[in-house]
């Protein structure tokens, strides 16, 4: 199961520690002051034993809403980034917080006439807001090394 994303650097000393083994290499080396020494960057290394971990919670972030959302209107499915706002589910005016499960992407005209409507009062439904899973916004990457793939059960 992916754990999280590390630096090659970081991978290596795992390595090098002991603590883990190299399941995928990347295709590039480390630049070394001796020539002679090839070291390849690890993409994917595995840790034997279950290492607890409390970094992986995503950042609320305007950013991270819109990709949870995937860049479009809850509401309409409009999916222009240059229209999109923030809108509390529940207003902040009827003591609604900043949340994940309080904040989705709205575009301009559906958040104006949503304006401090409760969804009932609205008349549309979305889907439940929640925290995405840190792994979960890999989708949104650029680029995601080959390797990875099989790992993060994507399909090509």
């Amino acid at each position: 199961m992916p754990r999280s994303i590390i630096t090659s650097q970081r991978a290596y000393v795992i390595v090098y520690k002991g603590n883990a083994t190299v399941v995928e290499d990347h295709d590039c080396l480390f630049k070394l002051c001796n020539p002679l020494t090839k070291i390849y960057k690890p993409s994917v290394i595995r840790v034997p034993k279950y290492v607890n971990t409390h970094h992986h919670k995503v950042p609320l972030t305007r950013e991270n809403i819109f990709k949870r959302d995937n860049y479009e209107c809850v509401y309409c499915g409009v999916h222009d980034t240059k229209l999109l706002t923030i809108d509390h589910v529940i207003p902040q005016s009827k003591g609604g917080e900043n949340t994940w499960d309080n904040l989705v992407a709205a575009c301009k005209k559906c958040n104006s006439e949503k304006a401090d409507l409760s969804l009932a009062e609205f008349g549309k439904d979305i889907p439940i807001p929640k925290r995405p899973h840190y792994l979960m916004l890999l989708k949104t990457l650029d680029y995601i090394p080959p390797e990875w793939k099989k790992y993060l059960f994507i399909s090509e």
